[in-house]
Parts: C-alpha cells; sequence; structure tokens
C-alpha cells in the first residue's frame, strides 16, 4: 500500500517534468516537420537563452524583459543556425546537417563555460513562489504555471500547424522542396519561421528551467535528452505524439522514488544516475519498437562530407617501393624519436597524447566515416576501456598487454550493445541512442563501485614487465617506453584498418553506408556487418582507453563526458571522416594544440571553442578535411600544368583531332550500350507461340501485401521459368512494386507464398534471397556514390569471396588469393558490359544511363541464377532503352539468367520478354504471350488503351 501510496504521490510531482519535456518536444517537433532535421543543437538553444536572462537580470533589466529579450535570443540562435550550419549542409544530407548541430551545441557550450565557469549559477526567480502539500511531498506553484505554459505553447504550435497558411506551408516545403516552390511556397522562409518558432519555445523552456533550478553549462543542455525521446514516441511529427511521449517520460523518471522502495529493484534505482539510466531503457525500447525493417524507398545517404568521394588510382611498382621505403623511413625516425637529445620531456608527452588521439579518432572513421553510423558515445567507449584496465591491473594484478586486452575486450562488449539497438534504427534515430547512453554513462556507470573508482578517479598500479637488469625490461613509469608501446599499437592498429579498408569486409561497410538496401541485396548482412563495426570501433576505443590509463596511472570519469565525445568526432572530421591518413593529420594537430594551449596562458580554456570551431569550420568550408588538402593541391597543379601543355600544343592540333579526342574521352550513355554482337534476332521473338517448358525459378502463390487496413496486392500468382525473360506491367498505383518487393524480400507477405529456386523465401531476409542466386537492380538506384564503379562492381562478389575479417585484418594469403580472383571476376564483367573506360571513375560523376548499365553489372558480379529488375529503363530516352533492350537480351543469351522485370516502357518490355503478367487494382487481370496480353480488352481498358507494336 505504502509502494501505491508512493507512486501516485511521484505521478503528481511529475507536473513540472511534464511541463519542462512540452516546451522542448514542441520545439524539436515543430523543428523537425518542417526541415527534415534532428535538431541536437536544442540544448545550447535553451542555454544561451538562460545564461542571456541572467546577465541581463544581473544588469537590473525587469524580469519580464529580460525573459522575453531571452526568449528572443533563443529564436535569433535557430534561425542562425538553419542559415549558416543546416542550409549550407543540405547538400551534404541529413546526417552531415545533424553534425553541423551538435558542432553548435558543442560550441555554446564550451563558450558557456569559458564566459561563466562550470560552477551552477542561480539566477532570480521569474515564476510565483509557494507550493501544494502533495502526500509526503509538495509540488511547487512554479510547477503548475511550468505546466500551463506548456500546454499552451501545444496547443499553439497545433493550431499553427493545422489551421494557418503558415503552418500548412511549412509541411508542404519539408515534404517536397521542389514542389512547395513550385505552388509559390519559398521553403527557406518556411523552414527559417520554423526554426525560429522552435528556438523561442527552446528558449522559453531554458529561461524557465534556469529560474526553477539553476544555471550549469553542463547539464542544462542536456536537460533536452528526455525531450528527444518523447518525440521519438510521436514519431518525430506528431505533437499529440510527443505530448503522450512527454506524460510518460517524465512519470518514468518521478516515479525513480517510489521504485526505490521495492525490495529488488530499489537497490539499482537508488544510485545517482538513476534518472539516466531509466531514461536509457526507456529510449532503448522506443527505438526497438519504432525501428523498420529495410524498405525500397530508403534513399542513399553519403554521410558526413560526401564530396569527399574517393579517387585512388593504382600505383605503379616503382612508386609502391618508394611509398614502402618511405614508410620504413618514417617508422624508424618515430623509434628513434623520443632517444633524440634535442626532444624535449614534454613533446614525448605530446607524442603519446597524439596516438591517444589517433586511435580514438580512427575508432570514428571505421564507424561514422565508413558504415555511416553516428556514435556520440566514443568517448564513453574510450573510458570503459580505461577503467576496466584499471581493474584488470589493480584486482586482477594482469601485465600491461593482458589489460590492455581486457579493457579493449570491454569496450566492445558495450559497443555491440550499442550495436544491437543500432539494428533497427538507423542514422537520426541511432544518434540519439548513443547521446543517452553517454548520458547514462557519465550520470550512472562511471559513479559505480564496481569498477573501482576510489576519491573521484580510478587508479592502475602498472608494474614493470621483466626483471632491471635483463632484457628485455619494459618500465612503464618511464614516458620513452610508453610512447613505444603506443606507437607500437597504433602502427599495429593502423596496418590492420588499412588493410580492413581494402577488403570483403571493408566494402561491405561502405556499402552499408551508401544504401542498406543496396548492400543487402548484394548478400551483405546488414546486422552482422553493422555488428562487426561496431564491435571493431569499440575494441580501438578500448585500446586507446587502456593505454591512457597506463600512461596516467588514473582516471576520472570527467575525462570522458560527452563533450569529449564531441571533440573526438571533431578530430575524426577535422582529419576527413573517411579518412586514415587524414586522422594521423587530425590527432597531431590536436596534440600540438593541447601542447599550445597548455603552454600560453592566454589561450587556457579555449582548446574546446577551438575544437567545435574546427569542426564547423571543416563541415561548412572544406567538407574533406585534412586528408584533402593534398590531392586538391595535386590536381589543381595537375590541371595548371595540362592547361599550360594545351596551349603550346594548340597551333599543333587540328581541330577536327581535337574534336575526335573529346569524344573519345566523354563519358556518354551511348558510348557503354554499344555492345558488339547485341543484335538479336527480335523478328524470331515475335513468332513465338508457346512458353517454353523448364522448371520455374520463381514461383510466386496466391501472395497477398496488406498495409494496415490497405489490401495492396491479393493473391497475385506467377511464374519465372529457366532461362525467360517476364515482363510484370500495369497502371500508376497498380501494386507492382509492391508485389517485387514482396518477391525480393523488402516486403512481407500477408499471404501466399514465394519460392526462389527451389526453396521456401517467403518469410526469408534479402541478403539470404540473394545468397540462393538472386541479384536485382532498383528503380531509384541504388549505387554506393563514394565508391568508382570498378569498386561498385567489386561489391557485388561478396557472396562469392570467402575470406574472413581476422585474412583482412592481417592481409593472410588467403584473402589476398581472394582479392584477386574477385578482381579478375570484376574484369570480366566490365569488359562484358563495354565499361573498361569508366572503371576508376566514381559512379556520382557519370549519366544516369550509364548507372543503370553499372548497377546492372553489380548485380551480374554476384553470379545470379534470377534476375530482378525494377524498370531498368527508367530515366532514358527511346534510343537508349531500345540499346538498353538490347543489352538484356545480349545478357540473357550470354550467361543463360532468367529475368523478372517492371517497366513502364512498353516497347521496351514486350521486346525483350518472353511472357508478361499484367497487374491492375492489386490483382493479375491478364498472362501470356506478349502479342496475346497486348491484344487482351482488359489490358487495354485497364492500361495500354490500343495495342502497342514490339519494336524491331
Amino acid at each position: 500500500m505504502d509502494f501505491l501510496s508512493n507512486a501516485l504521490t511521484s505521478a503528481v510531482l511529475a507536473i513540472p517534468l511534464f511541463g519542462i519535456y512540452v516546451l522542448f518536444a514542441v520545439g524539436i517537433v515543430v523543428i523537425y516537420r518542417a526541415s527534415r532535421v534532428l535538431n541536437l543543437a536544442h540544448g545550447a538553444l535553451a542555454l544561451v537563452p538562460a545564461y542571456a536572462f541572467f546577465s541581463l537580470a544581473k544588469l537590473g533589466v525587469p524580469l519580464p524583459l529580460a525573459a522575453a529579450l531571452g526568449v528572443a535570443g533563443g529564436a535569433v540562435l535557430g534561425v542562425t543556425t538553419e542559415a549558416v550550419v543546416v542550409r549550407r549542409l543540405r547538400r551534404q544530407g541529413p546526417v552531415a546537417q545533424t553534425v553541423g548541430t551538435i558542432a553548435v551545441y558543442g560550441f555554446c557550450v564550451a563558450v558557456a563555460v569559458k564566459v561563466y565557469g562550470s560552477a551552477p549559477l542561480l539566477p532570480p526567480r521569474l515564476l510565483p513562489a509557494g507550493a501544494i502539500q502533495v502526500g509526503s511531498g509538495s509540488l511547487r506553484i512554479a510547477a503548475l504555471w511550468m505546466f500551463g505554459i506548456g500546454a499552451v505553447a501545444t496547443l499553439a504550435s497545433l493550431a499553427l500547424f493545422r489551421f494557418t497558411d503558415l503552418g500548412l506551408a511549412m509541411r508542404a516545403a519539408a515534404d517536397n522542396r521542389r514542389a512547395a516552390g513550385l505552388m509559390g511556397v519559398n521553403p527557406d522562409r518556411t523552414t527559417t519561421a520554423a526554426w525560429a518558432l522552435g528556438g523561442a519555445l527552446a528558449g522559453l523552456a531554458g529561461v524557465l528551467v534556469g529560474t526553477y533550478g539553476n544555471i550549469d553549462a553542463f547539464t542544462l543542455g542536456l536537460q533536452v535528452l528526455p525531450a528527444f525521446v518523447a518525440a521519438l514516441i510521436g514519431g518525430l511529427e506528431s505533437l499529440p505524439g510527443a505530448l503522450v511521449g512527454c506524460a510518460l517520460v517524465a512519470l518514468v523518471q518521478a516515479e525513480i522514488p517510489a521504485l526505490a522502495t521495492l525490495p529488488v529493484v530499489g537497490e539499482a534505482v537508488s544510485s545517482v544516475g538513476a534518472s539516466q539510466l531509466m531514461l536509457m531503457v526507456v529510449a532503448f525500447i522506443v527505438l526497438a519498437t519504432r525501428g523498420k525493417r529495410l524498405v525500397a524507398s530508403q534513399g542513399r545517404d553519403a554521410g558526413i562530407a560526401a564530396a569527399a568521394v574517393r579517387k585512388r588510382k593504382a600505383l605503379s611498382p616503382n612508386a609502391e617501393r618508394r611509398r614502402a621505403i618511405f614508410a620504413t623511413v618514417l617508422v624508424l625516425a618515430l623509434i628513434a624519436f623520443p632517444f633524440m637529445p634535442f626532444v624535449p620531456y614534454s613533446l614525448v608527452g605530446d607524442a603519446i597524447l597524439a596516438g591517444y588521439y589517433l586511435l580514438v579518432a580512427l575508432s570514428v572513421v571505421l564507424l561514422t566515416g565508413w558504415v555511416g553510423q553516428i556514435s556520440l558515445a566514443q568517448a564513453e567507449l574510450v573510458g570503459v576501456g580505461a577503467f576496466s584496465a584499471a581493474l584488470a591491473v589493480n584486482r586482477l594484478h594482469l601485465p600491461v598487454p593482458l589489460a590492455i586486452a581486457v579493457g579493449a575486450t570491454a569496450a566492445a562488449v558495450i559497443a555491440l550493445v550499442l550495436g544491437a539497438v543500432a539494428l533497427r534504427v538507423r542514422g537520426l534515430y541511432l544518434a540519439i541512442a548513443t547521446l543517452v547512453f553517454a548520458w547514462m554513462a557519465d550520470s550512472f556507470l562511471f559513479h559505480q563501485d564496481v569498477l573501482g573508482i576510489v576519491g573521484g578517479s580510478a587508479q592502475a598500479n602498472v608494474m614493470p614487465i621483466g626483471t632491471p637488469s635483463l632484457i628485455p625490461y619494459f618500465d612503464f613509469n618511464s614516458p620513452t617506453v610508453v610512447y613505444i608501446l603506443v606507437l607500437a599499437v597504433a602502427i599495429a592498429v593502423i596496418y590492420a584498418v588499412a588493410n580492413i579498408a581494402d577488403s570483403r569486409t571493408g566494402r561491405a561497410f561502405l556499402a552499408l553506408r551508401g544504401s542498406e538496401v543496396g548492400a543487402a541485396s548484394l548478400g551483405i548482412n546488414v546486422t552482422r556487418y553493422k555488428l562487426i563495426a561496431f564491435g571493431l570501433s569499440g575494441l580501438i576505443a578500448g585500446i586507446a582507453g587502456s593505454l591512457i590509463v597506463v600512461y596516467q596511472r588514473s582516471v576520472e570519469p570527467g575525462q570522458f563526458d560527452i563533450l569529449a565525445s564531441l571533440f573526438f568526432l571533431g578530430v575524426a572530421v577535422v582529419g576527413g571522416i573517411e579518412s586514415l591518413e587524414g586522422a594521423v593529420l587530425a590527432a597531431i594537430v590536436f596534440a600540438a594544440l593541447s601542447e599550445l594551449f597548455f603552454r600560453v596562458h592566454a589561450l587556457a580554456g579555449f582548446l574546446d571553442i577551438t575544437s567545435a570551431g574546427l569542426l564547423l569550420a571543416v563541415l561548412l568550408l572544406y567538407p574533406g578535411g585534412l586528408s584533402a588538402i593534398g590531392p586538391a593541391i595535386s590536381e589543381r597543379a595537375q590541371a595548371l600544368l595540362e592547361r599550360l601543355r594545351e596551349r603550346r600544343q594548340a597551333a599543333a592540333v587540328e581541330p577536327e583531332a581535337d574534336a575526335a579526342a573529346a569524344s573519345q574521352a566523354g563519358v556518354t550513355t551511348a558510348s557503354v550500350l554499344e555492345l558488339a554482337g547485341a543484335r538479336v534476332n527480335q523478328e524470331a521473338r515475335k513468332r513465338r507461340t508457346a512458353r517454353v517448358e523448364t522448371d520455374p525459378v520463381l514461383r510466386a502463390s496466391e501472395v497477398g501485401v496488406r498495409f494496415g487496413g490497405l489490401q495492396a496486392v491479393k493473391d497475385v500468382s506467377l511464374e519465372v521459368r529457366a532461362g525467360e525473360i517476364v515482363g510484370l506491367i500495369g497502371p500508376n498505383g497498380a501494386g507492382k512494386t509492391t508485389t517485387f518487393n514482396a518477391i525480393s524480400g523488402l516486403n512481407t507477405p500477408t499471404g501466399g507464398t514465394v519460392e526462389l529456386l527451389g526453396a521456401d523465401a517467403t518469410r526469408m531476409d534479402v541478403h539470404k534471397r540473394a545468397a540462393l542466386g538472386v541479384g536485382r537492380t532498383f528503380q531509384q538506384i541504388q549505387l554506393f556514390p563514394q565508391l568508382t564503379v570498378f569498386e561498385n562492381l567489386l561489391v557485388g562478389t561478396h557472396l562469392r569471396n570467402h575470406s574472413g575479417i581476422l585474412g583482412h585484418s592481417f592481409a593472410l594469403p588467403r584473402a589476398i588469393r581472394a582479392e584477386v580472383a574477385m578482381r579478375r571476376e570484376v574484369d570480366h564483367v566490365v569488359d562484358f558490359l563495354n565499361l573498361s573506360h569508366v572503371a576508376q571513375t566514381p559512379v556520382a560523376d557519370l549519366p544516369f544511363g550509364v548507372l543503370r548499365i553499372v548497377e546492372l553489372g553489380r548485380a551480374l558480379v554476384t553470379g545470379p541464377k534470377l534476375m530482378l529488375l525494377d524498370e531498368p529503363a527508367s530515366g532514358l530516352d527511346t534510343t537508349e532503352s531500345k540499346r538498353f533492350a538490347e543489352v538484356l537480351l545480349h545478357v540473357r543469351e550470354e550467361l543463360g539468367l532468367s529475368m523478372l522485370l517492371i517497366e513502364h516502357d512498353i516497347a521496351t518490355v514486350t521486346s525483350v520478354s518472353d511472357y508478361l503478367y499484367v497487374l491492375d487494382q492489386g490483382a493479375i487481370i491478364a498472362h501470356g504471350l506478349p502479342w496475346e496480353v497486348q491484344a487482351d480488352s482488359r489490358v487495354i481498358e485497364a492500361y495500354l488503351g490500343q495495342p502497342v507494336e514490339a519494336s524491331a
């Protein structure tokens, strides 16, 4: 009975939490609905107005006016963030925009700490004083005011979106900026209005929270995290849903005192940080239940620094030899570095710090740069490694190498737990998950006795290895010994990660970043490779944490807070988020900055500001980071030399020759579609009078697909037999793509069965269907834009390359042999499809028609028996469509493949198909040979209008 009484009291006392979260959540939803950006700078939009209110009140400005000016400051900061950061990063995609808002948050917090200090400030009270007795507790009158203000803000926002032209314009611009512009809506203006409103609401929340309690730069900005979870419960777009989410989150956190009275749960929820622990549990449950399977409409997201497409050229033997010699000399110089008499003691420490930064940056590059998974908890993984290594040294008395292994393993395990959440959420949702985990680790995990933290820090009594009078002997009290250890580990990690980058595993990572749907269609197990990426990233972060505890001999939780995670993300982005070389350069730069800011007293406290500023500057001005500077200079110098050479030769070159050379160098769709021997006798095909009797490679039986109350496809049955090309046609909205996706695994049928190559595939995952021998292309091309044509095709060899992660990491002979064999296979397909002259060109630089051929080639490299082609001629003109049809016939005749294709171009589909099925309103209305279907009255009425002759 006491528990129920306490629970009811706690529910009433949740009112102030609810009022705070509503103000935050409404602003988050307003901004997301209008701009499709998850604003992780929302805490900054509350923090800055709170400090502005404090400063103005201190100057004697009347409190209502100070509050109004603070709220206005939130609106101005919101507009500035959108105009300066978000809008300029729009072309780079939502991941880059989100990282931009993270940089804004870090910058604002760092400036606030520098200006106001880290101690909490107590502003004057704005809301009425007094309290109401509720059970054994009391409810402050100010809390009721915040509840009322939150309710009014929610109702006003609902009215704005539902009943005003501005609200309608905001939603239209968010859904389709181009279409909204054609209707006379200025999408930039509506987005700016939304950010102003969201910033004002965040500012209002910040001012009220500050006057209700206190202003703390580190905690006030994080008060927005529960509101993010609440907004997620509502799907990020629903204001009523966010309202329900706020009530749920506030109730769960308010019930912690009542739960503390229970016999089993009480001990867990009565410790410091229990509120953050409960929030993380709720967030992970929400993310897991709201997560979605892969969907066919999933677009590509090249992530941060989309412009930094890899443009590598094969090195000549001499160049390879020079590179090997340079690497050897560099390593020897690094080993000799601490023994040189002119090297001061402090530089050895800086070099150790650079190695530490490098390892953490590599973990970010692997996870965020290659796989596209935003982790805002990397410092917390480093902390787990550090505390675990300290425990291994102190309690298990393990030597340094084994302690490092323990720390790395512990961080990898925690990273795998985070990865498990990532299995059902993507992109922006994952950023919230890692941010909530980071808050929990800072507030709860790093304060547990089990980590060996005593007096606010964990000590590591590192013992030497060996005997002083014998060799080898390693005394880790010596910075030189620690430097050699860090250098050896860093070289080993770089070697392993560089090998992974050019392996089957590395290509799978890049494919996941480019398009999870495209990756799965090639047989890549999305779940497995996400977990591998998280595990490897955590392992490297844990190694870094273990090394820093060996060097410092003690670590404290404050070293691994959220701002440290933002700092590590900044190191990786400044270097070049995809680049190993950039990670090395950035680590050196930031280690040098740390030394500079430590040595120069006037710069004390500016390192966090500088790192956040560098992150913003690189995102906005130079997305490729430090790693792109050298190639950019080289390309410009080469272009300049080429122009000078052309001018000198201009007089000697005939205009006709120049034109011919330019035509030959140009990459056109026609140049790729010209296939010798591709002319197939289509007249003979027209005269076919019966379907070939061969075994079916695809049999769909009474397949149905339902979305909620909508029956999209009903009792569809069709077959594709060995060696056939079968077309699936129908008017727009007939259910073709839904049927296609049910066959390929992107939709789960609600009825019927799908048989592929003799196996029941009705509930089979996409990558498992690929393993059976099913290849596919997409209506919205799902190539990987950061890779060249050759590399895109090489990803397609994933199923046929059986080497593993260990072989890739250490370049074992079996892995090398498999890589060489797969490259030869790709060479054959490149020649077969006439792609040799574009093989080393990034796909982002190619015309649309060529991309269609590249995607077809990538599917062919998988070695399929059945090809599923979703509108393969979409976007091509009449001539290109005709030639593409010839390519399909050439592929079928040469390789003996079976094909099922959707195609709106009737001339194309009838010219290549042996058999046709026609869908209308989710049901098959006709099927037969092409000439039979063309003459069918139901087809003519539903779709064709009149019979269409197959093109010769």
